[in-house]
């Protein structure tokens, strides 16, 4: 790859959703950008809603279509089985040709969970299958827009389950892969319990779990600070305290995220062999084919994609 522009997969998502149109209204962003692009999906899809919405449907010369599904059946803002069995076969499309070398990162427009189980899906959602497809044992969900990144140690899961998973071992191997990806960073853990627990008062999960994590990724060199109260710990971060926040589950990272920079904040998949970007929002059936859809989470999970393949490939 190196010497080399970046080769980009884009999967449209959920043909029920708004990602069809993102995908349209930004392919003349596309065609500026140093970098090759391949969208998997569907050319009839992308023909309805050209037609719908009035706009134009241009490819530019480093844009091609991949037309994994032409003909898929579906409804404006409805989850049915065949809308979720056809954007999972985009992810697989494009996935099978980054697993071949035909290209090296993905962005993945939102899929919508309810659509996808109905298809046999048995993932809570694209990170959990991406870490399935290639393998890889240690990964993470990353959120970041310009202020703040945020790394998950739970994600897809109900909140009665979260407790169970805040174990040591777990927090360190997400400790580990951050300073992978982020060498000498200075990572902030978020406690799990108000006011980190206080003691052991209103939870042990500081005491037993989080703050031994923390110590053992210390004696490795990791630079892990905490465990710090969440509503304490992102303000710090913005002060720069910390160049990465840990969060223990999902609302508790993503909130501030998304109240910092809904729109402009983007997802990064942790620990796989390929760069994978994604918008920080659904399929927002409530707007669908309406023309309204906001193309800035999108573009900037391009421009994202192609600064991280640039590192790699330098």
């Amino acid at each position: 790859m190196r010497g080399k522009e970046p080769r980009i997969g884009i999967t449209i998502g959920d043909p029920s959703g708004i990602g069809a149109e993102i995908l349209i209204k930004s392919l003349p962003f596309l065609g500026k950008l140093p970098a090759s692009f391949t969208v998997y999906g569907s050319s009839g899809v992308l023909k309805f809603y050209s037609e719908l919405l009035k706009l134009p449907l241009n490819f530019s010369p480093n844009v091609s279509l991949c037309d994994v599904a032409p003909n898929v059946e579906f409804q404006v803002g409805k989850a049915s089985k065949e809308s979720g069995r056809a954007q999972v076969e985009f992810l697989k499309g494009a996935l099978s040709d980054a697993k071949e070398g035909k290209i090296d990162g993905v962005v993945t427009l939102p899929i919508n969970k309810e659509a996808v189980r109905l298809a046999g899906f048995p993932f809570p959602g694209h990170t959990e299958f991406l870490a399935h497809f290639f393998k890889v044992k240690n990964f993470g969900m990353m959120l970041a827009n310009e202020r703040l990144k945020v790394v998950l140690l739970t994600t897809h899961v109900s909140l009665r389950e979260v407790p169970d998973l805040v174990k040591r071992e777990r927090i360190l191997n997400k400790l580990e892969l951050i300073n992978s990806e982020f060498p000498g960073a200075k990572i902030g853990v978020c406690a799990l319990n108000p006011h980190a627990g206080e003691g052991g008062l209103f939870g042990r999960e500081e005491i037993e779990e989080i703050e031994p994590a923390i110590i053992e990724a210390k004696t490795s060199g990791i630079k892990a600070f905490g465990p710090f109260p969440s509503d304490t710990i992102f303000l710090r971060a913005l002060k720069g305290d910390f160049d990465v926040v840990l969060a223990m589950y999902h609302d508790q990272g993503l909130i501030p995220i998304k109240l910092l920079g809904f729109g402009r904040s983007v997802n990064v998949t942790l620990g796989l062999p390929i760069v994978r970007t994604s918008v920080d929002h659904g399929t927002a059936y409530d707007i669908a084919g309406k023309g309204i859809a906001d193309t800035g989470s999108f573009e900037t999970a391009v421009r994202i994609a192609i600064e991280l393949l640039k590192r790699k490939m330098s």
